[in-house]
């Protein structure tokens, strides 16, 4: 076996094994969105039929159980492999054009536009002004216009106040909404 052959094979086992730590990396990623399993407890709210015997229960003791993300929509809060993402400790003022898909996970005061992209705004991203992407997953706050060429996903965790322009709209249980919602034919 000569040096080029060792090369070779030195070659090939470096690359599974940075493909297998890539894809260890993404499961831990998957997992560590998944919220954790809510257990029952006291301060659970009742039953409408059962409200009577709670009589010194008010609304702001209540606290409903949050239900898991499907894994269809982790696929949506998951930043891409290709795109760009905007950390938690940033805040950006004025307008943000990207070319790649992106995650906000900070703060942007101003305009978002990835018109043949997606963005998607985390639970802790915040953005106030506009979004104008293919596709907009929004966990977190959007004050202004959301406007999806294809597809808007408001998850269970989502503020938003404005307006919706989208093609497709999906809103999961539990998302806040203050919104003028529009269907665009794009």
């Amino acid at each position: 076996m000569g040096g080029g052959d060792v090369v070779f094979i030195l070659s090939v086992v470096a690359l599974i094994i940075l493909i297998l730590d890539g894809k260890r990396r993404i499961k831990k990623r998957a997992l560590a969105l998944q919220p954790a399993a809510v257990e029952p407890t006291q301060d659970r709210a009742a039953l409408p039929h059962e409200s009577t015997s709670l009589p010194n229960q008010t609304d702001n003791q209540i606290n409903p159980p949050v239900p898991a993300l499907p894994v269809a929509a982790l696929a949506h809060v998951l930043p891409t492999q290709s795109g760009s993402r905007i950390g938690p400790s940033l805040l950006i003022k004025g307008k943000v054009n990207s070319g790649e898909s992106l995650a906000i996970h900070g703060t942007i005061e101003g305009s978002v536009t990835a018109k043949e992209h997606g963005v998607t705004v985390a639970a802790s991203g915040r953005v106030s002004q506009s979004i104008e992407a293919r596709v907009i997953s929004v966990a977190g706050s959007v004050t202004g216009r959301l406007i999806a060429t294809d597809q808007a996903i408001l998850l269970a965790s989502a503020r938003v106040n404005g307006s919706v322009d989208a093609k497709r709209l999906k809103c999961e249980s539990g998302a806040w909404l203050k919104v003028a919602v529009g269907a665009t034919s794009h």
